[in-house]
């Protein structure tokens, strides 16, 4: 089993039910068990202007490969009624693997850590609500310090 974490977001419809049932889906799936889930955060988004996102990430335990765990959380997506739209769009779900034991994987399919994650704030703080003491796989620095410089000017503010 290795230790994995994924991040899910949601800015249209009834966000918290979307994180809600894109939690259920995944913890539901086999070789995934879930560990524990951060609070929700409402985020600014990136991109287009569109609806705040509601962010949490989930910390798990797979058996599952991280292209089977990717494929995973794609599936729950297309379940839950994601539609591929705009880069960066308003999207129903989005589920990212950030974090796959202390792996460093460039594929043209998949990227972990996730390739934006040192520069979100709104990918960082759920995170460090898991565990504040998580390194960067691929620099090799505390997630604690990226929080710091992070340029980001996006608000995310901590939600129930």
């Amino acid at each position: 089993m290795v230790r994995a974490f994924v991040g899910l977001g949601s800015n249209l419809g009834d966000r918290k039910a979307n994180i809600a049932n894109s939690l259920q889906l995944l913890s539901r799936a086999e070789g995934i068990h879930l560990i524990d889930r951060s609070s929700n955060y409402e985020t600014e988004p990136i991109g287009p202007t569109q609806p705040w996102f509601i962010n949490s990430a989930i910390e798990i335990q797979t058996s599952l490969s991280p292209e089977d765990l990717l494929d995973g959380c794609k599936e729950v997506e297309k379940r839950i009624g994601r539609v591929d739209s705009l880069h960066w769009g308003p999207r129903l779900v989005d589920l990212d693997l950030l974090l796959y034991g202390d792996r460093v994987i460039e594929k043209d399919n998949i990227d972990v850590p996730h390739s934006q994650m040192a520069k979100r704030k709104f990918v960082l703080l759920p995170l460090l609500e898991l565990d504040s003491e998580l390194i960067h796989p691929k620099l090799g620095r505390p997630l604690k310090e990226l929080l710091t410089k992070t340029e980001e000017d996006k608000k995310v503010i901590k939600i129930q």
